[in-house]
């Protein structure tokens, strides 16, 4: 499981790994250097040879003996497939892939607000975690009471909920980083999905080890 030396998109890959008990490696590749001036060799030395085994490479991606996949979304349901993480049938799997879809429309928005320059993300961070993020916040609120489930797909995690867990958590981060109360204040359930997640024992070892002390972004991100 590979991606930068930040939680980043292979943050997720590592808790579904943990919560599996899989046997697996966790490589990052750092960033080094200065605005303007940016190193980027760890990655781009090695890409050439994984392009090799996967014209489609990129960060994240994932080897499993000779299959190398590539593709956030494409990793997850992957890692999904291989531990029964992707839900229990045909109309599960549909919900999560939906899930999935929603948290990546979550994750690009935040994206680009944090990678903006230091000034436009002053300006706009406070606007977007009250307005634009709760716009997703309702999305999943909405769906969970919907579904009436403690998870996105039913009683028990699936690859959708690791993801999600992820992009809340940053935004946790995020508001306390800005002197601001839990944007989950307001959505009980999301806010019982985040606390009942973060206590399950894997995900609760996961959390107090190294891998989760790298930071949440990028040398070159105003929030990282």
């Amino acid at each position: 499981v590979s991606t930068q030396s930040t939680w980043g998109l292979a943050a997720p890959l590592r808790m579904i790994c943990e919560y599996a008990h899989a046997n697996y490696q966790s490589k990052t590749y750092g960033l080094s250097g200065e605005p303007g001036n940016w190193d980027t060799s760890s990655w781009f030395s090695v890409k050439p040879a994984l392009l090799e085994k996967n014209a489609l490479i990129n960060l994240p991606y994932v080897i499993d003996g000779d299959t190398v996949v590539t593709q956030t979304n494409a990793c997850l349901t992957y890692l999904g497939r291989k531990f029964e993480l992707n839900g229990k049938d045909h109309n599960e799997l549909t919900m999560t892939e939906q899930c999935l879809s929603q948290v990546m429309d979550l994750r690009n928005q935040a994206v680009g607000i944090f990678y903006s320059p230091r000034d436009a993300f002053e300006s706009k961070v406070d606007n977007y975690l009250k307005s634009d993020y709760t716009t997703h916040l309702s999305k999943f609120e909405n769906w969970l009471n919907q579904h009436n489930s403690l998870y996105l797909v039913g009683a028990t995690p699936t690859v959708s909920d690791f993801h999600l867990w992820e992009m809340l958590d940053q935004h946790e981060a995020l508001a306390k980083s800005r002197n601001l109360h839990s944007p989950l204040e307001s959505y009980p359930k999301l806010k019982h999905l985040y606390q009942s997640f973060a206590n399950i024992p894997e995900i609760s070892s996961y959390l107090q080890g190294s891998l989760y002390r790298l930071p949440i972004n990028n040398k070159m991100a105003s929030f990282s």
